[in-house]
């Protein structure tokens, strides 16, 4: 997650495009309150949240990162409530298996598998022009010096 974490991080702040929130950014649904391992907010929504903020609206983007305690929640529970308040996408990250699988909304309101991958490309819809080779998510080396091309962009 830190890998994922540092990539999206330097990106949406170095393109001045919204903000990133992890772990402790706690958002709330109808039926559970949760705190996604990553999530990102556009300008248009952050540009009013306040640094003491405790509570965060649906974000455009959420990541979770699979452990054997979580994955159940994560494709069960939580997989729904994203769904149903309107998550555009989601990307469930499963760090044995070294894959991405990218879910985003279709005009019904369901979330459609549009990638699931252990190579390649991964493009972002909610953040614009955000394109991270799936290994980089996996290895500290070339998420370091993915970051780094970020801030020589």
């Amino acid at each position: 997650s830190f890998n994922l974490l540092k990539i999206i991080g330097t990106f949406v702040t170095e393109k001045d495009l919204g903000f990133v929130g992890f772990e402790k950014t706690l958002i709330q649904c109808t039926r559970n309150d949760y705190e996604p391992d990553i999530c990102f907010f556009e300008k248009a929504i952050s540009k009013d949240f306040k640094t003491d903020q405790a509570l965060f609206p649906i974000p455009n983007f959420i990541v979770e990162i699979l452990s054997p305690g979580t994955e159940k929640r994560d494709r069960g529970i939580k997989f729904d409530d994203y769904q149903n308040h309107g998550v555009k996408e989601y990307w469930i990250i499963d760090p044995q298996a070294q894959t991405v699988e990218q879910f985003l909304l279709n005009k019904e309101g369901a979330f459609e598998l549009n990638v699931k991958s252990d190579s390649g490309d991964l493009k972002s819809i909610q953040i614009p022009h955000l394109v991270i080779p799936i290994p980089v998510i996996f290895d500290e080396k070339l998420a370091h010096d993915f970051v780094k091309k970020i801030y020589q962009a």
